[in-house]
């Protein structure tokens, strides 16, 4: 008799479920995208260079995937959530007052860029200009990372009650900055970069009801 486990999952192999390979496939073909997108680019990067970095053959590529756009979306999604998750951590391991926690978040966004250039580069600069959905993600990534920064500034924020016009000018801001600092080789401290940035940040809670 089949057991549970095996008729949800399919038959194991090793002790993995059909269900389970399946996702360590799509894992390893999105590992394998990011560093080939961190060296060379999305628009230099093909589905055979990603199979063979991740000793796949096109069939899973395409069981996990429908087409190369899928795929960068996926990567930018997982990217997204490394940063996201790693700069919550560092904001709330510093405690103390709200300008400390965002200094903890800025150190930790910036010491990422540039210790993961692979991640930093999808973060950064590979989702410009590809299609329309693509950009949507992006812009709504950039509306959850400012809700992420105006709520460490001020707790009492109300998620999606920053203006628009606040929003733009000071993620696109941050953004415009991690760039040439990355572009330039992450020569100027972080410190630095962190101080350039703050007053940025505020532009998130200086009109619309939070301060």
């Amino acid at each position: 008799m089949k057991s549970r486990a095996a008729s949800q999952g399919g038959r194991r192999y090793g002790g993995a479920s059909a269900s389970e390979r399946r996702l360590e496939r799509r894992s390893r073909l999105i590992r394998a995208a990011i560093a080939l997108y961190g060296e060379q680019g999305y628009r230099h990067t093909t589905v055979t260079a990603v199979c063979r970095a991740a000793g796949l053959t096109p069939r899973y590529f395409y069981e996990a995937f429908a087409n190369s756009d899928a795929l960068l979306l996926a990567t930018f999604g997982e990217v997204t959530q490394f940063v996201t998750q790693r700069v919550a951590a560092a904001a709330d391991a510093a405690g103390g007052t709200p300008q400390d926690r965002l200094i903890a978040l800025l150190t930790a966004y910036y010491d990422l860029l540039r210790d993961e250039p692979a991640s930093a580069r999808v973060f950064l600069s590979e989702l410009s200009g590809i299609d329309p959905q693509v950009d949507e993600l992006f812009e709504r990534s950039m509306a959850s990372f400012a809700g992420l920064i105006a709520g460490t500034l001020v707790p009492t924020h109300v998620p999606g009650s920053i203006e628009p016009l606040c929003r733009a000018g000071a993620m696109h801001g941050l953004l415009a900055v991690a760039r040439d600092w990355v572009a330039r080789g992450c020569d100027e401290p972080v410190a630095r970069v962190v101080r350039t940035v703050e007053p940025l940040c505020r532009m998130l809670v200086s009109r619309g009801g939070d301060d």
